[in-house]
């Protein structure tokens, strides 16, 4: 242990801005977390979420996507009932469910959620108080059942009640069937958070995202929950792998997609990761590297939402800096 601490003393600023990243993802208080001078990530998105109108998109083959109350949700109807990816936010769950009711003419009986944001999960404790089981990954019901702090982004909250907790969860994948339709839910590993699902939907053809991807706009990679852009980027490669031309994608948040804009916007992170890691490399501080604006020609298409342009150069630079693989990398390095 002093051997390693003794080579971390000694590593150049790049790994020393290291700890600047740690005070910024640990222990920064959630109202330091500034985007825009308005106020935190979470603060920006809540404020949209309550604002925006709730929109119905269907998807064909009785699915449906209902957007603008939090995360877009995603409900697939059968002959007797409807299953849901994601509860949107606490405070207009009533309206989702009237919305969803009016829609599918079905009972809600079965809800997935895609990891454990509380604008995907904020319904959850009414879906669940009504008898509807909860199927999440494991790490979503651990999320959930405690206090849980993003100081990154300003997000603090947890414990949910019991009814809101998943009663049925899995640890790398998970078959479902709603009628004609199989849900086959897939977690590739930490990516946006270590609870991830990927929901594949045949023969209808649809996949579910969640936060892995956010259509044009830039995403929240959440670092205490064990998120990282090399997770984002390995998780979208599979789906690209697992999709075709065809494909209809419901992102986390905004319009459903086609796996070329999952294209674009796995191009774009693999870019500014690339860019990042180059100045991380040339021993730049992370102030330095948000100066080098190494984002700006994808801030026109990417960063109109509530993640600005210098959040998200921040989340990348202390996710890379972060690493133990990379940290352990750059010490073989310098052997």
């Amino acid at each position: 242990m002093k051997h390693f601490l003794h080579e971390i003393r000694s590593l150049s600023s790049s790994i020393q801005a290291l700890l600047l990243a740690l005070a910024i993802t640990g222990t920064a208080s959630p109202g330091v977390a500034q985007v825009g001078g308005t106020g935190t990530v979470i603060q920006k998105a809540t404020e949209q979420f309550e604002n925006s109108p709730l929109k119905t998109t269907s998807l064909g083959k009785n699915l449906f996507m209902f957007s603008g109350d939090g995360g877009d949700v995603t409900a697939i109807v059968d002959d007797g009932s409807t299953l849901l990816i994601d509860s949107g936010i606490d405070s207009r769950v009533s309206e989702l469910s009237d919305a969803i009711s009016k829609t599918t003419l079905r009972p809600v009986t079965r809800l997935v959620n895609t990891h454990w944001h509380f604008d995907h999960t904020g319904g959850n404790a009414f879906f669940g108080s009504e008898g509807v089981t909860i199927i999440a990954q494991e790490n979503v019901k651990k999320r959930l059942s405690s206090a849980q702090d993003v100081p990154f982004i300003g997000l603090q909250d947890g414990p949910y009640p019991q009814q809101a907790l998943p009663t049925v969860t899995y640890s790398s994948t998970m078959t479902l069937r709603q009628g004609s339709q199989q849900l086959t839910l897939v977690n590739y590993g930490p990516a946006h958070t270590d609870g991830d699902t990927v929901i594949y939907i045949s023969p209808a053809n649809v996949a579910v995202l969640g936060d892995i991807f956010s259509n044009h706009v830039y995403p929240i990679i959440d670092l205490a929950s064990g998120g990282s852009i090399d997770g984002m980027i390995d998780s979208i490669d599979q789906v690209l792998a697992h999709t075709d031309g065809q494909t209809k994608i419901v992102p986390g948040h905004g319009p459903v997609a086609a796996r070329a804009d999952l294209q674009d916007y796995r191009n774009m992170l693999v870019q500014v990761r690339q860019r990042i890691e180059s100045l991380i490399a040339a021993g730049k501080t992370i102030d330095q590297v948000v100066a080098a604006l190494p984002t700006k020609d994808f801030d026109a298409e990417w960063g109109s939402g509530y993640v600005s342009p210098n959040v998200f150069t921040k989340m990348i630079f202390s996710s890379l800096t972060n690493s133990p693989a990379r940290v352990a990398r750059h010490i073989a390095a310098r052997e």
